[in-house]
Parts: structure tokens; sequence; C-alpha cells
């Protein structure tokens, strides 16, 4: 009978979740990296946040990232990230009994909005649909959250155990989940993780590494007319053989684990000749990929594949005598690891069963060829994980972003009745 009655409230209660995502829409949230012109922080979203859910009293917990929070849980991170200002939320509710914890986590930032096709924080509705900035990613699954915890608080039977809601920074724009990874820093641990910044109709059990390499490679700048510069653009471009090898390689293995060279850049002036080019790419990688890096005496994550690359930089670079004695430079900006819960699981089990109860039909189950944060809850601290949530297929960070209403609701339904048989049934 619960059920049927947090499903009923959720119905009832459509509007106001459209309106808790309106007001977190319109607030603008963009990571401080996302290369818009008047980029923001998170900081205005967690503090709206933390009004909405401070009626339902739980404690509330706002703190910013360690400034060394990468290293101090040996994840390769980008560097000299400011976290100042940027604070994560928590909210930790009681139910009074003994139980289980599950943990209940999304993130705030989001990609820029300078080059969007619609009003990024319009939140307009239109035919069923809400667009704007944040909606599929991640917001939207923030929202669902915070009224499937409502339904349960509000007309769910009597409780035991805990739920923490977490919404943390840093998940976009090469950041390197430092939100998730202060949250565990922090102590805030459960028997199950469930991570919001899911798909419609899907639950997710793992998710593929990233990897994000930085190739530099010098030349001499010098006048145009001269010619007596070296162009680090043209020798850059014998380098990126390598690169394109690497890809070929990769992609023939593994033709969904893809490489993609999203940064090429060089030269300051027609005149001059470039004496710096720089490029930056993403390799997405497998599970078996950190296995064998673990295998080899590495830690988890991608350190043969970093090894792989190199070589085929330097063997791109052979044959030129620039570049023999200016040799390029290999860096590597992140490495965000994969992780992957078993098909087996109980905890998935029950997940798959709240989500075709709550919903009337069956979910599919997939790994995330995407990176996510989910990753460290799992692969860090042991705890089963799983994603679920609003998301539209090949809607987050799309230049139209939006969300279907009807699956805020779904999404609301599914964490509702997963959170009610959970904590009403022990482990």
């Amino acid at each position: 009978m619960a059920e049927a009655d947090i499903a009923s409230f959720l119905e009832a209660h459509c509007q106001d979740l459209v309106d808790t995502l309106s007001q977190l829409v319109q607030t603008k949230t963009t990571n401080p990296y996302s290369g818009d012109r008047e980029p923001s922080s998170e900081a205005a979203g967690q503090q709206l946040l933390a009004e909405m859910l401070s009626e339902l009293e739980p404690r509330l917990d706002l703190f910013d990232c360690p400034d060394d929070i990468y290293a101090r849980l040996g994840v390769l991170g980008p560097e000299e990230r400011s976290f100042a200002g940027r604070p994560n939320l928590v909210a930790i509710f009681e139910l009074g009994a003994p139980g289980p914890t599950v943990v209940v986590n999304g993130h705030m930032d989001t990609v820029g909005i300078d080059n969007m096709s619609i009003e990024p924080l319009g939140a307009e509705v239109r035919d069923g649909w809400m667009y704007g900035r944040g909606t599929s990613d991640c917001k939207g699954g923030l929202a669902a959250a915070l009224w499937a915890i409502r339904a349960v608080l509000s007309v769910g039977p009597d409780l035991g155990g805990r739920i923490i809601l977490e919404s943390v920074v840093d998940e976009e724009c090469n950041g390197s989940g430092a939100g998730t990874l202060a949250c565990l820093n922090r102590g805030y641990q459960g028997d199950v993780a469930i991570f919001v910044d899911g798909y419609d109709g899907r639950i997710s059990r793992g998710c593929y590494g990233c990897l994000t390499a930085r190739v530099l490679v010098e030349g001499r700048e010098g006048h145009g007319a001269s010619g007596t510069g070296v162009s680090a653009l043209e020798k850059a471009l014998l380098v990126k053989r390598g690169v394109d090898e690497f890809k070929r390689r990769r992609e023939a293995l593994y033709p969904d684990a893809r490489v993609n060279l999203g940064v090429f850049r060089s030269g300051t002036h027609p005149a001059v000749v470039p004496g710096m080019a720089e490029m930056q790419l993403n390799v997405v990688y497998r599970l078996e990929d950190a296995q064998a890096s673990l295998a080899t005496g590495g830690s988890w994550g991608a350190s043969v594949l970093r090894e792989e690359f190199g070589k085929a930089v330097a063997s791109a670079a052979r044959g030129d005598s620039w570049l023999e004695e200016h040799p390029p430079q290999v860096g590597w900006i992140k490495d965000l690891i994969p992780f992957q819960e078993t098909e087996h699981s109980p905890w998935l089990a029950r997940l798959k069963e709240a989500y075709t109860a709550a919903t009337g039909r069956a979910p599919l189950t997939d790994l995330m060829i995407g990176w996510t944060d989910a990753s460290y809850y799992s692969a860090l601290a042991g705890v089963p994980t799983f994603l679920i949530g609003p998301s539209a297929d090949g809607k987050a960070h799309s230049p139209d972003e939006c969300v279907e209403i009807a699956a805020l609701v779904r999404s609301a339904k599914v964490l509702s009745t997963f959170l009610v048989r959970t904590l009403a049934g022990g482990d």
C-alpha cells in the first residue's frame, strides 16, 4: 500500500517537481572551467537546494573540496583547480530505527551555456519537455531525488537506517569528480549508492574509464618572411600521425572505446612561425585496461595505455632531426577510473524489481561508455553502485538540452520505491 501511496503522492506533486527543476535550471551553476565568457560556480545552486531541503529537517553539511583532493585519494585529476566558494551539499536523513544506509548522489555543476540554441536558463516547458542547461545532466536527477525522498518521508511506512543525499561539484569540464571524492574523504559511506546521473529506461551498473592526454610540440619562433623559424604546427602534424595510428589500433580492438582529439592549437599571428603546438585528447578505456594496469604492478587505471600512447608519439617523431632533438612532451591531465558491478548483484536485482514495480516495465541494464564519478564509490570504497535518472539520450551537453517531464516522475517513483523496499526491509 505504501508504494501505491508514494506513487500517488508523486503524481499529485508533478507540478511541484517541475517547479523545483525550473528553479534549479534558472540558477546558473556552470563549472568555472566551462570555457564560457562568464562562468559561475555551483554555490548559488547549492544554497537553493539547501533551502529546499531544510523543511525536511535533515542534517545539512556544506563544505568545499580540499585543494589536494585528487592527490589525497590517489586520483590523477586536473592540477591547479580551485574549489574555494564551490561547496558540496550533503543532507543526512536519520530514520530512527537501525538499518542500511543508502547514498543518493548527483552533481550540481553544468557544462557551458554560451553556444546553446535555446535560452539556457529559461526552463521553458513545451510539449511535455523542459528545456535548459542541466535539465538532463544532472539537475533533473537532483530534482527527482529530492521529491523521491520527500515522498518517502511524507507517506512511506516507518523506516530504518539513513538516506544520504549528496549534491556535488566539479564533475564536468575536465573535472574529475572532486565533489564525490570529497564526500568519501569526509567519511560519507553507505551499503549501496544510487547516482541519479543516469538515463531514462536504464540502470547502469558501471562505466568506462577516461584518460586525457596533453602533447606539447616545440618549434622555434621567427618572422614568417625570414624563413628562420621551425614551425611547431608542422612538426605537430608529424606527431599527429602517431596519434592517428594509436587511435586506429585502439578502435579496431574496441570500437566503443573511442579516441577523440578535441584540442589542436598553435600560433599567435599569421606573420609569426609558431613556437609551440598543443594537442589534447580523450581516450575511453575499458575495465580490461584497468585490470591489465593492476596486473603489471600499476594502480587501477590506465598506466599500460599511457605507456602505449607515449611509445606511439615517440615513434612518430623518429626520423625527423628536429623532433629527435626536441622530443614531444606527453603529459596527463586526468585518468578517470572505470567500475563494473556484477550482473548477479542482489542490489541490482532489487533495483530492477523496484524499477519494474514503479513503471510497469523492465529496465535495460548497461555499462556507460561515458565516465561518471559513480566509479569512486564502487572502485575506491567498495560500495555497490548503480545509476538511474531521467536523462534523455543525446540531450546531455547538447545545445538544446531537455528532459521529459514524465521521465522526471518515473525517476522519482523508481528511487522512492527502491528506498522504501531497502529501508523497510533491511539488508
